[in-house]
């Protein structure tokens, strides 16, 4: 019995460790990929290149999640559309559950309740 419980929790230490691996790096990937975008949106918007209606205001940019942005007299135009913000938050909200639960099937926490087992000892008293 407790061979079986040990390959079940190697498995399931495995899974979560390439879930948690893929899910990092689908985060990397999709932080690159707007953070390429966001480079020069600035200098593009300074210079004339991206048309927003009105004069040029301000120019500004994040890290977290990256984006650019350059606001105009008559709208605001950002590099990081809603779906790619949504998309991110997931992402690194996925990251951050796989690696908890990651940690928490290599490091349990002891809980003496679940070694009883019906039949075998004194059980809880019921």
């Amino acid at each position: 019995m407790t061979n079986i419980r040990t390959a079940a929790g190697r498995r399931r230490t495995v899974l979560l460790g390439i879930s948690a691996a893929l899910s990092l790096a689908s985060a990397g990937a999709l932080y690159a990929l707007l953070y390429v975008r966001s480079l020069d949106y600035g200098d593009r918007c300074e210079r004339g290149l991206v048309s927003g209606g009105g004069q040029l205001l301000e120019t500004g940019a994040s890290w977290l999640p990256p984006d650019a942005w350059c606001r105009f007299e008559h709208r605001s135009l950002s590099t990081t559309p809603f779906w790619a913000l949504l998309l991110f938050y997931v992402l690194l909200t996925v990251v951050v559950w796989a690696v908890t639960s990651l940690v928490r099937t290599l490091r349990p926490r002891p809980n003496p309740g679940l070694d009883w087992q019906p039949g075998h000892g004194s059980g809880p008293g019921w």
